[in-house]
């Protein structure tokens, strides 16, 4: 461990134009101000490339950190991060790379002013499983220390892209499939009854004054609003972001869940559907009393409203007693009805998909686990090789 004493120390001063906006950005580096944040970054996998500590601080708490070690004093550590009072241990490191490809949920920041108001809203949208954010300010930054607070080091693992204009924002996700969702209290249908295409999200949070621009509401897909007791005139932009994700992330299971269930990869060749199944099992039993195969049947009900009982035979391969077994229970606790020959999925059925949702991803997690993306996408092309080539003979022979 060296001290250093001269404010004009070359790490010193790089440390120290880390505690400006533009430099973050334009460096790629990142300022990190305490041990706690230290630590965030360390956990997320970021890259520390230097520590410096007050004189009065122990170095043995930072032992833990492979970074160089430099001790100061408390002066040049409040000229460090530029301000009156002190923090006795500051980091520099680099920002984990953004991923060009983003996930079918992506946060959509539209002009968002409030450092600690951001932060918050990374930390939820982390909570749901979103990990992309879109920002409509090319000079966004996520790593303003109260918005790291705030997060809870969560903006040191997900990914951002800047634009800089809401128009440019928005032309980005259209071009990628996206569906755009914005909020306003002039929405013409309450979100949590929007009928959701199927298509990944991109959710609008707007300004905490103005709220979302006049040109991403011209352009969004579906305009809704929050529905509130007469005489709160506003939520927290934060609060409302919470609120928004977790009843799009329900509309999006309902709509879009049951169609990637069915196209799994591994239901398409048999034996490593039938390992699937078992894996899946495993990990529903860890919450639900039901099988994976009660569970897909009743997305397949989802996705098609109606089956008689010869199509649910035949599809699941369940006959004579084993069949009354595997149906007699969704009957018993409402998830499914008779409507006349027909069988239906109940509101009851319905609800237990949307809780069940994060089962799949982390079967499929697992499943998957080791595959880099570039051989996920790679599976994926041979198994729709296969596909083809079958239709073709299916077709051929009818």
């Amino acid at each position: 461990m060296r001290t250093l004493t001269k404010l004009k120390d070359p790490l010193i001063q790089e440390a120290r134009e880390l505690s400006k906006i533009k430099n973050r950005i334009i460096k790629n580096k990142i300022q990190l101000r305490g041990l706690e944040q230290i630590k965030w970054a360390k956990d997320a996998g970021l890259e520390i490339k230097s520590i410096f500590i007050s004189k009065n601080e122990d170095p043995t708490n930072y032992e833990q950190f492979s970074a160089p070690i430099y001790q100061t004093s408390n002066g040049i550590l409040k000229k460090i991060t530029e301000t009156n009072y002190l923090i006795p241990a500051v980091g520099v490191a680099e920002p984990l790379a953004d991923k060009e490809e983003f996930g079918e949920f992506v946060l959509l920041l539209d002009d968002i002013n409030d450092h600690g108001n951001i932060g918050t809203i990374i930390r939820t949208g982390r909570a749901y499983g979103i990990n992309d954010f879109i920002t409509t300010n090319a000079d966004f930054d996520p790593y303003i220390p109260k918005t790291i607070d705030a997060s809870r080091g969560t903006s040191f693992k997900v990914n951002f892209k800047r634009y800089s204009s809401p128009e440019q924002a928005v032309s980005y996700l259209k071009e990628q499939g996206y569906q755009i969702i914005a909020t306003s209290p002039h929405g013409k249908s309450l979100q949590s009854t929007v009928d959701l295409d199927k298509k990944p999200i991109a959710l609008v949070v707007g300004n905490e004054t103005l709220g979302v621009s006049d040109e991403v509401i011209k352009a969004a897909d579906h305009i809704v609003q929050i529905p509130m007791y007469t005489g709160v005139e506003s939520l927290n932009v934060g609060v409302a972001t919470g609120i928004s994700i977790y009843e799009l992330r329900l509309k999006e299971v309902l709509t879009m869940l049951a169609e990637k269930i069915i196209s799994t990869l591994g239901r398409e060749i048999n034996v490593t559907s039938k390992l699937i199944r078992q894996a899946f099992n495993i990990k529903l039993k860890e919450i639900s009393e039901f099988s994976g195969d009660q569970i897909i049947f009743l997305m397949v009900l989802k996705r098609k409203s109606l089956m008689n009982e010869e199509q649910i035979k035949e599809q699941f391969g369940y006959f004579g007693d084993r069949f009354k077994e595997f149906i007699n229970p969704l009957y018993e606790d409402n998830l499914i009805k008779k409507e006349y020959e027909e069988i239906a999925i109940t509101k009851e059925g319905e609800e237990l998909l949307a809780k069940l949702w994060p089962v799949h991803e982390k079967a499929e997690n697992l499943i998957l686990q080791g595959f880099t993306e570039e051989e996920k996408k790679e599976l994926k092309k041979y198994l729709e090789k296969i596909q083809h080539n079958c239709m073709q003979i299916i077709t051929y022979k009818a």
